[in-house]
């Protein structure tokens, strides 16, 4: 997976005050950029792109993977899985 660090900031630790604004939460850094927990899906869980989002298809996917983030639906009238290739970028 690369090399990854989880980091927990505490600000109520902090023994002195700042008249900066405190972030709290649990952050996840990939490549020397920050990506916020709730954020995470919004990005590759193998190679923490951003994802892409195709209109023809409704569908996400991940660009430098080529893969589809949701599989196809099993319903055989839906319009969308029906004529969506394997892979993304052909």
């Amino acid at each position: 997976m690369g090399k990854t660090m989880m980091l927990f900031l505490d600000p109520n630790e902090r023994k002195y005050k700042t008249k900066e604004k405190l972030i709290e939460g649990t952050f996840l850094l990939v490549d020397n950029i920050v990506i916020a927990a709730e954020d995470l899906i919004n990005y590759c869980n193998d190679c923490f792109v951003s994802l892409s989002y195709s209109k023809e298809y409704d569908a996400c996917y991940c660009e430098p993977c080529n893969k589809w983030i949701e599989e196809a639906c099993t319903d055989p009238s839906c319009e969308y899985c029906e004529i969506r290739p394997n892979r993304p970028l052909s």
